[in-house]
């Protein structure tokens, strides 16, 4: 066999084969190469979408959301499994639906949710997102045992913090929500939802000064944030001031109609419609309640202002407002107190103590944490309560109920406690128990002048001129015109009650001190 040139067939085969073994190898090596450029470039992508979604997400307006809702479905399109991804979709599908009361969004942010627990996620959002639903659909108890076993672990964050203090509102335990929706809004300073939900916690209270305070931290995180702009509004319509001051932000916000979701919709009617109350406008208010209902249906603001509306025309439909407007948002203090005290206003007493048997039955097995760890029961602690309540007795002439509650006002030496020395000081007065009522009312209204309650010092005024002392007497009614023109009373309103006083001296066989009050009270009546 012939055997030559064997070995050069082998040696040129074997350099062939390497050769071409190498070609493959570069071949799987560039496109290995090419496939890690690739992920990487993805990757970064992603990175990018969803940092993009996040601090679209932070500024909170329905623009934001829906920049942020974009980037996550880009994102989606690039890594369907992204858990992170997926449990920031939740929150944000949690947020429309809890806030802006989008619809289906519900049913979006469970299905997201499923699917980032279902892939593993440990982020914020994902456990936050999972309390706020709870919370919202009323699953209270299920959300209580959330929050508990995550607190065991160690879990801790705003949007916890924030649902719990959503849970503690809702089961009526006020003043620990409160702390928590302060403690949210601290940790979460930069987003200007935890300040609006802590806004309106206080508004929901009545604290008017509080609320705004609140909503300016918002607008200070975000000057552009639309709620937290339109509900300081209304917080400050609410608190009396003047309309003028607010059309401004609520006519930015009407022609910013694309951003409008029903949630601020609803609220800028609201507003709007307490500038037309402000104005003696009623009917018109009426208008722009229904506008706001028709926006969105639970809107409790709305409800409330509709009663303040019919209250302000003195029609006997006020009542179902304000009971309309409780049975929504029965632990805000706020719609029943003072829904009760403009029934008595304009004469509907049994109105009035039905809305406030309806607020005591709410809150009778709420319990209260006093600052050394106790439980006590929460309407022992509430002298808002007892006050309206003791206001409402007074007025239906239920003197002895009266005194009952202002001295469960005065038993809970709350925030109100100068109030309710007020108003006993004021009832025993006029039941002529002149000791007692001065013993209270000189407490909110000293010699020095230095009292902040106008109408304590018009009392003790009052007080001392049936006793007789008239100079005194004088001196006090001085300070209560002083202290109301302080506080903005109109001058012409000052006027009419210094003039009401001359009036008095001069029936008293006082006619010099009458002449000499007039001298010196005129100026504070005067105009500027």
């Amino acid at each position: 066999m012939e055997t030559s040139g064997r070995g050069d067939w082998k040696r040129r085969e074997g350099l062939g084969s390497a050769l071409a073994q190498i070609g493959v190898v570069a071949v799987l090596l560039a496109a290995a190469v090419a496939w890690f450029v690739h992920r990487g470039q993805v990757q970064q992508e992603v990175d990018a979408h969803l940092r993009t979604a996040r601090a679209a997400f932070l500024r909170g307006n329905p623009s934001d959301l829906a920049m942020a809702q974009q980037n996550l479905e880009a994102l989606f399109a690039l890594a369907p499994d992204s858990r992170d991804a997926r449990a920031l979709a939740a929150d944000l599908q949690a947020e429309l639906w809890l806030t802006h009361h989008q619809p289906g969004a519900d049913a979006k942010a469970r299905e997201q949710l499923e699917r980032a627990e279902a892939l593993g996620s440990r982020s914020g959002e994902r456990y936050g997102a999972r309390a706020l639903l709870l919370v919202g659909a009323g699953q209270t108890a299920e959300a209580q045992k959330l929050l508990e076993e995550l607190k065991a672990q160690g879990a801790n964050s705003p949007k916890l913090t924030l649902a719990q203090a959503l849970l503690l509102q809702k089961q009526g335990r006020l003043s620990e929500a409160r702390q928590s929706f302060a403690r949210a809004a601290e940790g979460a300073w930069k987003d200007a939802r935890f300040s609006t939900a802590y806004g309106e916690a206080l508004l929901d209270e009545g604290m008017f000064p509080q609320a705004v305070e609140a909503f300016s931290r918002a607008t200070t995180a975000n000057p552009d944030h639309l709620l937290s702009k339109v509900t300081s509004a209304l917080a400050r319509l609410y608190a009396g001031q003047p309309p003028d001051g607010v059309q401004a932000t609520l006519d930015e916000v009407r022609a910013r109609a694309k951003d409008l979701t029903p949630a601020l919709q609803a609220r800028m009617e609201v507003a709007q419609a307490e500038v037309a109350l402000a104005k003696g406008a009623p009917d018109q208010a009426l208008t722009h309640v229904d506008a706001a209902l028709k926006a969105w249906p639970d809107e409790h603001y709305a409800l409330f202002t509709r009663g303040r509306a019919l209250a302000v025309k003195r029609a006997p439909e006020a009542r179902q407002a304000f009971e309309a407007a409780a049975a929504k948002r029965p632990t805000a203090p706020l719609l029943t107190l003072e829904g009760a005290r403009l029934l008595q206003a304009q004469g509907d007493g049994e109105g009035a103590l039905a809305m406030l048997d309806a607020y005591e039955k709410t809150f009778r097995e709420v319990k209260a944490r006093t600052a050394d760890g106790k439980e006590v029961p929460a309407l022992d602690r509430d002298d808002r309560y007892w006050l309206a309540r003791g206001g409402v007795m007074e007025a239906a002439g239920r003197q002895d109920d009266a005194l009952a509650a202002y001295d469960k006002a005065l038993s809970a030496r709350g925030v109100g406690l100068a109030r309710a020395q007020y108003a006993k000081g004021a009832l025993l007065l006029a039941r002529k128990d002149f000791e007692g009522a001065r013993t209270l009312l000189t407490a909110v209204a000293p010699d020095s002048g230095a009292g902040s309650m106008p109408e304590a010092y018009a009392a003790l005024g009052e007080l001392l001129f049936a006793q007789g002392e008239f100079a005194a007497g004088c001196q006090q009614h001085y300070f209560a015109l002083v202290r109301a023109r302080a506080q903005g009373a109109p001058v012409d309103q000052l006027a009419t009650r210094a003039n009401d006083i001359k009036k008095r001296l001069e029936t008293s066989g006082q006619p010099a001190m009458a002449k000499a009050w007039l001298n010196e009270a005129g100026p504070l009546f005067q105009q500027q």
